[in-house]
């Protein structure tokens, strides 16, 4: 098992119909952590004062990921097919479904970068096309 302290980068980009794409970038410390094949990004954010627990499981054509806190999330992602996930507010438990258009993890000696584009359906209403770009970096600021 490896385990090795990263800098990530997270852009995310939300395009709408007929409106201007949002981008937002998030840059945060975590951990890259190889198991049995199988690599998992861990990172901490703040939003609103809530602290936000993600775990981003990377593959070449599935992805995972889970946020508790603040925010309690499970996005699957599994290419060109529907996957069902699920998103906890105050509100209650929505259903949220992912079709994943695009998927792609690469990973060097000291360095990754995971893509994950999909459309996002919250309780059976579109939301918007997802980009997700991962970038993590070996080492800590």
């Amino acid at each position: 098992m490896l385990n090795k302290q990263v800098k990530v980068k997270l852009k995310t980009t939300i395009r709408q119909p007929n409106e201007e794409p949002e981008i937002y970038e998030l840059w945060a410390n975590g951990t890259i952590i190889e198991k049995r094949g199988k690599s998992f990004l861990k990172y901490e954010e703040m939003q609103d004062d809530n602290k936000i627990n993600t775990t981003v499981k990377m593959g070449e054509t599935e992805g995972l990921i889970l946020r508790s806190g603040g925010v309690n999330m499970r996005l699957p992602f599994l290419e060109n097919e529907e996957q069902t996930g699920s998103y906890e507010s105050e509100f209650g438990v929505l259903m949220v479904s992912t079709m994943t258009r695009k998927i792609a993890f690469e990973k060097n000696k000291n360095d990754g970068n995971f893509v994950v584009q999909y459309d996002l359906t919250v309780s059976g209403q579109p939301v918007g096309e997802y980009t997700l770009e991962f970038h993590y970096t070996e080492g800590s600021q």
